[in-house]
């Protein structure tokens, strides 16, 4: 005798009761790596003495005293506010019936989100446009001086790339011709593909090279004096027309960060029908400090 034919129609459905992230960039990874410098205000200025030389050789007895000039800056550091918010609706925990609310997960996304726009500040603040002058109105861009072109090549007919082990020594070069301070931490922010193009270097995968064996762990933590740290590869600069992304490597003191810290607010809005609304607030700024602690690499992306 056959089963009864319309009993799958009422198999029930469970449903999940919790909420689950999806992936994403969940902590900061480069605020610990930079100078956290604390904003009363709207601004702050930073106050800098040029390199003063070396002593010059006195040639005269008792001649007179030469007096140079000290070259002084002033380089500024302006925090600006951030926010986002999430509405819930005043019937949205009763409809869910046993679905809980997501309210803890909403709080705990949008902290995900602050941590990244921390690094989002670091990152752009490195490569981007700072500010000196008595006013603070003057703009420095990051001098050529400081970049490693896409077609960097240590010998031979430049050539589009990707991250190579050239451009880390030629990175290197420029922090060491700058007299860098090398008991400075040097970090470089990449993306998942700069990662890719290292892996399949041989000298980093190669234990010969070194020790820490890359190619088994499937990620560089520090190689030729660099500590490096992947972060959203949407933070860098990045050519579409030529598929060239451009990452940073810096020293701690060459990037200053303002970060006020996040709050969280949780509020019955009654002009929107007392619904719930979460909302995470932070002020954040970042400023390059110093042009010569910053380097910036242009990384091919193309396949």
């Amino acid at each position: 005798m056959p089963a009864i034919t319309h009993i799958p129609e009422f198999f029930p459905t469970e449903f999940g009761t919790n909420w689950d992230h999806l992936c994403q960039q969940k902590l900061t990874k480069l605020r610990e790596l930079v100078v956290i410098d604390k904003v009363n205000g709207k601004e702050k200025t930073g106050n800098q003495m040029d390199d003063a030389g070396e002593l010059d050789p006195v040639t005269t007895r008792a001649g007179d005293t030469r007096i140079t000039d000290q070259g002084l800056a002033k380089r500024w550091l302006r925090p600006y506010p951030h926010d986002k918010a999430r509405l819930l609706d005043e019937n949205d925990a009763e409809y869910l019936g046993e679905i809980a609310l997501p309210t803890s997960e909403i709080i705990q996304g949008l902290g995900f989100a602050y941590s990244r726009s921390l690094d989002k500040a670091i990152v752009q603040a490195a490569a981007g446009t700072a500010y000196t002058g008595e006013t603070g109105v003057t703009p420095v861009a990051l001098p050529s001086e400081q970049k490693v072109a896409v077609n960097y090549v240590e010998s031979g007919t430049p050539a589009n790339s990707g991250l190579t082990i050239a451009k880390l020594r030629a990175a290197k070069f420029i922090f060491d011709d700058n007299d860098v301070d090398e008991d400075e931490m040097r970090v470089i922010a990449y993306s998942a593909r700069q990662l890719q193009d290292l892996l399949r270097t041989t000298e980093v995968t190669n234990s010969d090279y070194n020790t820490i064996k890359a190619l088994v762990e499937g990620k560089i933590d520090t190689y030729m004096g660099f500590k490096f740290k992947r972060v959203k590869k949407s933070f860098f600069g990045y050519d579409a027309g030529a598929d060239v992304r451009n990452i940073v490597a810096f020293v701690r003191s060459g990037i200053h960060l303002s970060d006020s810290g996040r709050k969280v607010y949780v509020d019955i809005r009654a002009d929107k029908s007392h619904s719930i609304q979460v909302r995470t607030v932070a002020n954040i700024g970042a400023s390059r400090w110093d042009e010569k602690k910053v380097v910036e690499i242009a990384c091919d992306e193309s396949p």
